[in-house]
């Protein structure tokens, strides 16, 4: 049987009492395909995302992108660490960006390997990077390469998410929703996001 957003949505009713009544009256969240963007261009930007809105993010990440084509650059990876700096990224992710670069100059097949990888050897492999957490590491496993089964609680939003929907009387269990955690994540960061919990 062929996986889809309908069956998904489904077990996540089936598994975790009470969360129906979000997720029938919210779109669905489709079935995660992997990106096709190379790690070297998606985690500089997950990495200029981390703590910030989304405009922030979006606003920082446009500035980047400006100064590498102003610098005759391909990669935002490829920005020195002053020029992210005044681009409006901390000195911490600045630092950590161009680590990886370094790291991807270095061991270029390392880093293309990721797409092989199991994902908890993905896991141990990016944070294995210095400044690269389990945040990180979970994010590009799920929306970079697809990964279905993982439900990253040092999200503070997530968090901030399973206790909002205590306080609507749905005890979440998100091991229940596996081999789908990463759709449960999903919707819960877009009624977050949407302000329905």
């Amino acid at each position: 049987m062929k996986t889809t957003a309908e069956s998904i949505r489904q077990h996540l009713i089936d598994t975790q009492p009470g969360i129906e009544r979000f997720l029938l009256t919210h779109p669905l969240v489709p079935v995660l395909e992997p990106s096709g963007i190379h790690p070297i261009e998606a985690v500089p930007r997950i990495v200029i995302r981390q703590m910030l809105s989304l405009k922030a993010s979006d606003t920082i990440i446009g500035r980047v992108e400006a100064k590498a084509a102003e610098q005759g650059l391909r990669r935002i990876a490829d920005v020195d660490e002053m020029s992210l700096i005044e681009c409006g990224c901390s000195r911490a992710k600045a630092k950590t960006i161009s680590r990886f670069a370094e790291a991807y100059q270095r061991d270029p097949q390392a880093i293309d390997n990721w797409q092989n990888l199991a994902v908890d050897e993905l896991l141990r492999e990016i944070t294995s990077h210095k400044g690269l957490g389990m945040w990180t590491a979970s994010i590009v496993a799920m929306f970079h390469f697809a990964n279905e089964d993982l439900f990253p609680l040092q999200d503070s939003s997530l968090r901030k998410a399973v206790g909002l929907m205590i306080e609507h009387g749905v005890e979440l269990t998100p091991e229940r929703a596996s081999p789908y955690r990463t759709y449960l994540a999903s919707y819960l960061w877009q009624l977050l996001d949407q302000a329905r919990i």
